[in-house]
């Protein structure tokens, strides 16, 4: 079959793999660019999908926090320029209202509809209320590419073990490196199991053509795990603001200060127009 250049340079975004490549791959999978992503991978060419690859919708991460909890919400419009534009941007901060009221759930989504229709009419461009996330008790938040208070490109929710401490700092700081580092669960207990079987197929693959006997494969692959887990698991990612620290390590030490054991209890963080793979969703949803 014809592969346009239109494909190539698809899969070339999302992989990072050469052109030449990615049309062998794109003409073995028949055109299927998420087959051809998944062959480049298995032969090491490509790696794990960047965060910069994915579909980028413009709009807002709204965040409203109280003492009874927090919220967190994306919407969605056609350009940037409406997520400036401050009628969009009272929507957010009403939708979040909403979302606060009904602690996250579905029902926000046909209490917002008519929000939405008067917000389309007046502004022009298609506008989609994407997703929500409540988490109740004392919350952490931060917003990242903060455009008004509130609103942002990234946002998170934290939420520590009970603690009669202020943990303000402490809470400011992890936020920040969630924010950063994009983690897709607390620990590897609670990684999503299908990601993780996903990456063990594609390890396996991988090692499977290096020839080495098979007690030393297995070898390989717990310690290409044991390198995911560090990349993706809250607890054992590298502290943004310590490098020779890890989060666990980082956490241990805030403990001893305080005389208190801390632990995260919870996390949410929505990047525009990034759903990754992640158990951490309470209520959101498309």
């Amino acid at each position: 079959m014809s592969i346009s250049a239109k494909e190539v340079q698809e899969l070339r975004k999302i992989s990072g793999a050469g052109m030449m490549e990615c049309k062998s791959a794109l003409n073995e999978s028949n055109g299927d660019i998420k087959e051809a992503f998944k062959l480049l991978r298995e032969k090491g060419i490509a790696k794990a999908e960047k965060k910069s690859s994915r579909e980028a919708n413009e709009g807002l991460i709204g965040i409203k926090n109280t003492k009874e909890g927090a919220s967190i919400i994306e919407v969605n419009s056609e350009t940037d320029f409406v997520s400036r534009n401050k009628e969009f941007q009272e929507l957010v901060y009403n939708i979040l209202d909403i979302s606060m009221d009904h602690k996250g759930d579905k029902k926000i989504i046909e209490d917002c509809k008519d929000l939405i229709s008067d917000a389309v009419g007046k502004i022009g461009e298609n506008i989609v209320f994407k997703r929500a996330d409540y988490l109740d008790g004392d919350i952490h938040t931060y917003i990242h590419n903060k455009i008004d208070n509130g609103l942002g490109k990234i946002g998170v929710l934290l939420k520590f073990s009970v603690s009669e401490k202020d943990l303000s700092e402490v809470g400011k700081k992890l936020c920040m490196h969630i924010a950063a580092a994009s983690p897709l669960s607390i620990s590897e207990k609670d990684l999503d199991s299908k990601f993780l079987e996903a990456e063990k197929e594609i390890i396996k693959k991988q090692l499977k053509e290096s020839g080495k006997p098979a007690n030393i494969v297995e070898k390989m692959l717990q310690g290409k795990i044991n390198k995911i887990f560090e990349e993706v698991t809250l607890l054992k990612q590298k502290f943004v603001m310590d490098q020779s620290l890890n989060i666990d390590d980082y956490l241990k030490s805030v403990s001893e200060e305080i005389g208190e054991t801390i632990t995260v209890d919870r996390f949410v963080r929505y990047e525009l127009g990034n759903w990754k793979w992640s158990n951490q969703k309470i209520n959101g949803y498309f």
